[in-house]
């Protein structure tokens, strides 16, 4: 009798484990089925990421391109939503991201409906950031998962510039690839004098070997490289220098060793916070740039962590300083989260004075009087969530 008993035991048991099993590869098969439609949408918007031109502009006299990009918006929109209702991607690592990204898509669609063109281009621009916040958590394999079958089907031909492919493949985490194509748009960028591909190419090249995979080898080589090179304009030298400076402090570090996020902070970010820093000049970008993935790590890792807002702050304030933008960029979202999901935070209320400042100076200190109705009605709703 007691062996039958733990042979129904086994049996139930092994029935459970396939049924979770079946459950966990449905869930999945849900998940690459939105991530598809997410992709195909995505793909449209594009013109609107990474090119070097203000695209968006001629929006305002093309009412045709102007209702596609909005029905690309809407159905990348529509994709999004749809991935609330996917277990998979209802973990506590991916939901603030996906939240997130359905709160910017319908912001960026109203930016583009009332031709505010400005906020929608620099929404735009900072898609790609949200969506890296969350491809980032993948793993190796997750990401060769998810993004394989858009590689095989996306070729280098199909983009205007080494940048752009370079850019695209840095989204869906092809980091080898990216660096490689990165390499290439440098070069353009210094034979033809074309700054923005340059800084951006340079920001992402030293991202990948600090942020995404600190390697400090691989950081020093190339910061090497491009400070010794007379084609480099002066501002740009100057930054490379600062970073290869920068990085010797880092010689022996060790993300695996990080124990204490508290003690952290306090050694690597604390003194920053006063810093009037001169943007540009990349005296802390190194230090930003391997925080801002040690402290994105350790909140996936503990989704549930009483330092989530003043990590939330801090990622606010890394990306903002790295970013050569002045408005919606990835900060402004995190800081966002930190006023919705942690209102009674003490670190929900300098989340708000730096949201508001930060709208601000990208109306060049207008003190609000310039804002679209629509953004001082977002700043209203966030500042009557404060407790």
């Amino acid at each position: 009798m007691k062996f039958l008993i733990l042979m129904a035991l086994s049996f139930s048991s092994v029935c459970f484990s396939k049924s979770e099993m079946v459950k966990e590869e449905v869930s999945k098969d849900q998940a690459k089925a939105v991530m598809g439609g997410i992709y195909n949408s995505f793909l449209q918007v594009i013109p609107y990421l990474y090119s070097d031109e203000n695209s968006i502009e001629v929006l305002k006299k093309d009412k045709a391109k102007k209702e596609a990009l909005l029905k690309n918006l809407t159905d990348l929109s529509d994709f999004f939503k749809s991935a609330r209702h996917v277990e998979y991607l209802d973990r506590p690592g991916f939901r603030p991201s996906l939240e997130s990204m359905n709160s910017h898509l319908s912001d960026t669609i109203n930016s583009v409906q009332s031709n505010n063109f400005i906020f929608a281009q620099k929404r735009l621009g900072s898609m790609t950031s949200l969506c890296i916040s969350c491809h980032s958590q993948l793993s190796s394999m997750g990401a060769q998962n998810a993004f394989g079958e858009a590689l095989n089907k996306t070729k280098r031909d199909e983009f205007d510039s080494d940048f752009g492919y370079g850019n695209y493949l840095y989204l869906i985490r092809q980091f080898d690839e990216s660096e490689k194509y990165l390499n290439l748009a440098l070069e353009k960028a210094l034979a033809e004098s074309r700054s923005h591909e340059l800084y951006s190419s340079l920001r992402r090249i030293i991202s990948i070997h600090t942020k995404i995979s600190f390697n400090y080898s691989k950081a020093n080589a190339f910061v090497v490289k491009y400070e010794s090179d007379k084609r480099m304009p002066l501002l740009a030298k100057e930054t490379v220098a600062a970073w290869r400076k920068s990085l010797e402090s880092w010689k022996d570090f060790n993300p695996a060793k990080v124990t204490s996020i508290d003690s952290f902070i306090k050694k690597y970010l604390s003194p920053l916070e006063e810093l009037k820093e001169v943007k540009g000049l990349g005296d802390n970008d190194i230090t930003l740039l391997i925080a801002s993935g040690i402290l994105s790590k350790y909140l996936n890792d503990n989704p549930k962590t009483e330092n989530a807002p003043q990590i939330l702050y801090w990622l606010s304030v890394a990306e903002r300083r790295l970013s050569n933008t002045f408005f919606f960029t990835l900060s402004d979202l995190y800081l966002k989260n930190c006023i919705k999901l942690y209102s009674k935070s003490p670190y929900a209320k300098k989340c708000y004075a730096l949201y508001e400042e930060n709208l601000e100076f990208g109306f060049t200190g207008s003190g609000g009087r310039d804002f679209p109705p629509e953004e001082k009605m977002e700043l209203s709703r966030l500042r009557n969530l404060l407790k």
